[in-house]
């Protein structure tokens, strides 16, 4: 299940199955939980964390570049998304450490180099900082 903080408290749950025949035992406890899921596949990063961390690490990109400053940056995703917060904003929230390891195991498991981390992000990471 994405547990990860700020996507907890959704109507909706992303959780996969390692074992398709437990279906039942989690249509079982969820519904004693009264929690309403969506199953998806069982991969690295689910996938709202997956797009979430994409649009975070682009931002790092973008802000790396000095194409815009952070609030430029927060303030146009959640203008032009509709997103409840910009990607620092975000990262923020989740907690870098998190945004980090999800997309270097992503990285990992496909590499993709879409996945691969901005060197801005990865500074924080190793330095324990947030953006904000």
């Amino acid at each position: 299940m994405n547990g990860l903080p700020s996507f907890i408290n959704r109507s909706l749950f992303e959780v996969s199955l390692l074992n398709a025949t437990d279906k039942g035992i989690l249509n079982e406890c969820m519904e004693k939980l009264n929690w309403k899921y969506t199953l998806v596949e069982d991969r690295v990063g689910m996938v709202t964390p997956r797009v979430i961390f994409m649009i975070i690490n682009e931002a790092c990109y973008t802000l790396q570049e000095g194409t815009a400053d952070m609030k430029d940056i927060d303030t146009s995703m959640k203008l032009g998304t509709n997103y409840p917060f910009g990607p620092f904003e975000w990262s923020d929230k989740i907690g870098i450490k998190y945004v980090y390891e999800t997309l270097e195991a992503m990285y990992m498991d496909t590499k993709d180099e879409r996945y691969k981390i901005c060197p801005l992000l990865k500074t924080k990471y190793l330095k324990g900082e947030s953006f904000y």
